[in-house]
């Protein structure tokens, strides 16, 4: 268990007088610290105790905190009570950090210090489950679900307790058949959350309040399209997809990725290759299509008809709000069009069908809504409960949020979440009672003798 500090005092000389912020401030650190000199931070880096990073690559992390944080140089100095040279210095990897200086910088920033130095979840423990193009290394989303991860162990540590959450099972088994065990499992998940064969919704709501996995929608490069990740000695698991103008490939994506979690495909994040077809990629894709579009469902939506046409298949895009390419490859296992129009109408797009055949305007908001930031809601929920105690910045809810430290702190204060006040209780000396402690027991036991010693040997020994 991690160790949370009451308060922080600078060292009476050497030290920068860092400015005042809540006592557990240094619950973020993630480590028992009060003030250690620079020698002493250099030691413990050096040692090999901050996993083997070197100056360099703290600094690197350092500096990828501050630029989440959306701070100039100047502005984390300021905050800090660093002076920019110094922060400048630490950033470059010219001169280790002070552990004070760590803990200051992690506040600010909305970090931990074992995100800023290393100690924290690794990319070689956590594992993974990805669904990219062009053969992405997939490094932005990787990246920030590892931070979702640090800040939940965090939060863990702090006693801050999940609502809900995912702590899922070993590795999966080898796949067989894709096609029949994904549609077998879609139907299974349906068939236990009561979902039916109407249509699903918002399905990033539907993720985590019926699987009780934390969902993000995220910044991410054009060829990253959606990850899972968990750390495996927690079991914890988040699911992120791309910000993207195209919906239906959003939703899929994320049905798609929740197939990974069911199905446990989990591998170390290092694995790469993260655009092969394999046949776990193949099952999660057939998991997608039936959980979006069931046989079922769309039999009792198009009910008995000779032949269908476009049309048709707006209308089947529109309901279940799937691309024409999925609902093209329904069509056809349900037995409503044959394997020549199937392809024909798999080249199709959403956006056109949607202006042919009138309904542009619900295309356009579901196109705004998949374009919109979204942060994990139950960690998020966990941040907002560990700042309100105090353990937490508002700048770690602002970086979740994707806001403004400054308007995150405004929409807190409007909701009536302000961090709880944990000042230190000082009394003067001459308040305190007079201890009063007896001391006999421990002056018998001195004066007793020692049964241990030997007593000493008189007889004159043999000279021969």
């Amino acid at each position: 268990m991690r160790t949370t500090l009451t308060g922080y005092e600078a060292p009476v000389t050497g030290e920068p007088s860092y400015p005042s912020r809540p006592r557990n401030a240094h619950a973020l650190a993630g480590v028992g610290v009060h003030s250690y000199t620079e020698s002493q931070s250099k030691s413990l880096i050096q040692t090999g105790e901050v996993a083997a990073m070197t100056m360099t690559d703290i600094g690197a992390r350092i500096e990828r905190a501050r630029a989440a944080a959306d701070l100039s140089q100047r502005a984390l100095a300021g905050a800090t009570g660093l002076s920019q040279s110094s922060l400048s210095r630490i950033i470059s990897g010219a001169r280790p950090p002070k552990m004070p200086e760590l803990v200051a910088i992690a506040w600010e920033t909305g970090h931990t210090v074992a995100q800023l130095i290393g100690t924290g979840v690794s990319a070689e423990r956590a594992q993974c489950a990805a669904r990219a193009t062009n053969d992405s290394d997939m490094d932005g989303m990787r990246r920030a679900l590892l931070d979702f991860l640090e800040l939940d162990e965090y939060l863990d540590d702090q006693a801050i307790p999940a609502t809900t959450g995912s702590r899922a099972g070993k590795q999966g088994p080898e796949t067989v058949n894709a096609e029949q065990e994904g549609r077998t499992e879609a139907e299974r998940f349906r068939r236990e959350q009561n979902l039916g064969m109407q249509p699903l919704g918002d399905l990033v709501a539907i993720i985590e309040q019926a699987a009780g996995i934390d969902v993000a929608v995220l910044d991410a490069d054009q060829d990253e399209h959606g990850l899972t990740m968990r750390a495996p000695e927690r079991g914890a698991v988040f699911i992120a997809v791309a910000r993207t103008e195209h919906p239906m490939r959003q939703r899929s994506t994320l049905a798609h990725e929740l197939g990974h979690v069911l199905f446990e495909d989990w591998v170390n994040s290092d694995t790469g290759g993260w655009s092969n077809r394999s046949p776990g990629e193949s099952r999660a894709n057939a998991f997608a299509r039936h959980l979006l579009v069931p046989v079922e469902g769309l039999r009792a939506f198009l009910g008995e008809r000779g032949s269908i046409g476009r049309s048709d298949l707006s209308a089947v895009v529109q309901r279940f709000l799937v691309s024409p390419k999925i609902a093209s490859i329904a069509l056809h296992q349900a037995g409503y069009i044959d394997l020549s129009t199937k392809k024909e109408w798999m080249a199709l797009f959403a956006p056109g069908l949607a202006t042919r055949f009138g309904w542009s305007d619900q295309y356009l908001a579901l196109r705004d809504d998949s374009a919109r930031r979204r942060a994990p809601q139950q960690l998020l929920t966990r941040a907002i409960k560990g700042y309100a105690e105090g353990i937490l910045s508002v700048q770690a809810i602002a970086t979740l949020r994707g806001l403004s430290r400054g308007d995150t702190e405004v929409e807190l204060g409007k909701a009536g979440v302000v961090p709880a006040d944990r000042s230190a209780m000082w009394a003067d000396h001459s308040e305190l009672p007079e201890p009063d402690v007896d001391l006999s027991a421990l002056d018998e036991a001195l004066d007793a003798p020692d049964e241990d010693t030997e007593a000493p040997d008189t007889t004159a020994s043999d000279s021969g």
